[in-house]
């Protein structure tokens, strides 16, 4: 072999170890997450000072209810087992970039306040919008947010309810079963009328 062909097999090496490098770490980051680990600071989970996440015990899946995806709580609290979760429940899927979903977050902090004991909310920070744990807590803290969240790495929850985009809100009912999906920003009001139609509360905001 010419010393000119041997460069160029050297090369060509060289870009598939690169390459086959570059599969594994993005294999392992997607384990990672999918696994329901959030690589998010100390400091920042203290400064957004979210409450905790629901317990959900990782079984029971229902028709038409949530996929059976597991996320991890952007909290100190546990992973959220979406399959099991159980209304009457607010599931809001956002992201700190999207600027919409700012819009909305105040009337949904708003609507956590007056429902509680009566709904529940969860937020579900969308990663692949794209966002990141530390951003996200930022974002929580900046906007004044105090419901739980988790962090949805893949953006799998959005794509599996098929949902065009985001803000997505999914209404809960008592059985598990998303009864209404209200893709777009939340107009003041809205909120609470949708789960006053959809789910029976009147929760007075």
């Amino acid at each position: 072999m010419n010393p000119q062909a041997r460069r160029s097999w050297i090369a060509i090496g060289a870009i598939v170890v690169v390459i086959v490098a570059a599969l594994i770490v993005n294999r392992a980051t997607a384990s990672k997450h999918d696994s329901g680990t959030l690589s998010a600071s100390a400091s920042q989970i203290a400064l957004a000072n979210l409450p905790d996440c629901p317990t959900t015990t990782g079984s029971g899946k229902v028709d038409g209810g949530l996929p059976a995806l597991t996320l991890p709580c952007l909290g100190n609290g546990p992973k959220v087992h979406l399959a099991s979760l159980r209304g009457p429940f607010v599931v809001n899927i956002w992201a700190g970039p999207c600027p919409p979903c700012k819009l909305e977050a105040p009337l949904i902090q708003q609507f956590y306040a007056a429902a509680k004991g009566k709904v529940g909310v969860l937020g579900v920070v969308d990663g692949a919008y794209p966002d990141d744990p530390n951003d996200a807590l930022n974002a929580s803290h900046g906007l004044g947010l105090h419901y739980p969240s988790v962090f949805d790495a893949h953006g799998k929850l959005v794509e599996q309810v098929r949902s065009s985009g985001i803000p997505t809100t999914l209404f809960l009912d008592a059985g598990g079963k998303v009864v209404h999906t209200k893709v777009g920003q939340l107009k003041p009001g809205e909120l609470g009328e949708l789960v006053k139609q959809y789910l029976g509360i009147d929760v007075g905001a």
